[in-house]
């Protein structure tokens, strides 16, 4: 009984957690809307904060249902909340590692507490990960997943370099192949040159092996924190992290 109860808690819990989630977008995709426009369509974060937003409303409807049902999420709604917390723990240490020191002193807090960017680069991202460490451990993913972590940051790197290197005026939108990993094409246009959106995008501004050197980090760290998400998140044998109920 008194594990059944402290499931439920657990359920009610991670619903609550990506409910909240979905609500903190809802305030911040206007206000980046308001500051950019179609522009946002281009910035790697928006794109991965929207589709996180997508995922943590399917999460909280499907955690809703298996109160009642005694299940747990399916196979393949973990693995898309394991990507898009994928995609916000780049953004996240995007901004503080890389983005925070470009912008000089002041650039950590404005950064992470102004405007959108304080739901996107900071709540957003912590929520994310505390609801899938310590709320979202069933079932487990196998290692192969931890590629699949990947799949985001590959295709906005596919759509984005080729648009820095042609120097378009009209673009494809990155929003549907970062969402849906590169299956399908949203065609859009939005007017104006495509500059980044990040410093370590210009490739104009920098020589190839410096493009190549941030593409291997990015990647390389990517893969890394992905399979570490991975094995806290109660996939690896050793793992003790995280609210698990057992007879």
């Amino acid at each position: 009984m008194l594990k059944n109860i402290l499931t439920v808690l657990r359920k009610l819990a991670s619903a609550a957690m990506n409910f909240l989630i979905v609500y903190f977008e809802t305030i911040a995709v206007p206000m980046s809307w308001a500051m950019g426009g179609t522009i946002m369509f281009t910035m790697y974060t928006e794109l991965s904060n929207i589709f996180n937003g997508a995922v943590c409303l399917l999460v909280g409807l499907w955690q809703m249902s298996c109160i009642f049902t005694g299940r747990e999420l399916p196979l393949w709604l973990k693995r898309l909340k394991f990507m898009a917390t994928s995609c916000l723990l780049l953004t996240f240490l995007t901004v503080v590692f890389v983005l925070a020191p470009m912008n000089g002193e002041g650039g950590l807090y404005m950064l992470l507490c102004t405007s959108s960017m304080l739901y996107h680069h900071l709540l957003n991202p912590m929520a994310a990960l505390l609801s899938y460490l310590l709320l979202e451990r069933e079932p487990h993913l196998p290692r192969s997943d931890v590629r699949w972590a990947l799949l985001p940051t590959l295709a906005y790197a596919a759509v984005i370099l080729p648009l820095n290197i042609l120097r378009v005026g009209q673009v494809w939108w990155a929003l549907v192949p970062t969402i849906l990993y590169g299956l399908y094409d949203l065609h859009g246009n939005i007017t104006g040159t495509i500059d980044g959106p990040y410093p370590f995008m210009r490739v104009y501004d920098q020589t190839i092996q410096e493009t190549l050197m941030w593409f291997t980090i990015i990647l390389v760290t990517n893969l890394l924190y992905a399979f570490l998400l991975w094995w806290l998140g109660g996939n690896g044998r050793k793992s003790k992290v995280g609210l698990e109920f057992r007879t």
